[in-house]
């Protein structure tokens, strides 16, 4: 499984709304297994430049890569580039991510 994590920020603040609304068309696709847009609601003291995210599961590189091509995609695109400032996104594959501490890492 991939997961596919992507932070936007707003050019301007009144544009949120649009931005989460953009974003939302995601979930229209069907290669997605899982997918979440959200606001941040920047419960953190430090770093609250972010203001939606998007959370993706995938089933496969092949769906990821289906769910980038997809038509809706680039309409979400068309919709929110224009209107962001930053965008950061990461993807891994989830069977190779750390869940629990590694003994060598608890020594350090």
């Amino acid at each position: 499984m991939i997961r596919h994590i992507v932070m936007f920020s707003c050019k301007d603040r009144a544009d949120v709304d649009v931005i989460y609304r953009g974003l939302s068309v995601l979930t229209q696709i069907p290669q997605v297994a899982h997918l979440e847009v959200a606001l941040n609601e920047k419960i953190d003291q430090i770093g609250n430049d972010i203001d939606v995210i998007v959370y993706g599961e995938f089933a496969s590189v092949e769906d990821f890569r289906a769910y980038k091509a997809h038509p809706l995609y680039e309409e979400s695109i068309r919709r929110v580039r224009h209107l962001r400032d930053i965008r950061v996104a990461a993807d891994y594959t989830v069977s190779n991510a750390t869940r629990v501490q590694l003994p060598e890492l608890a020594k350090a």
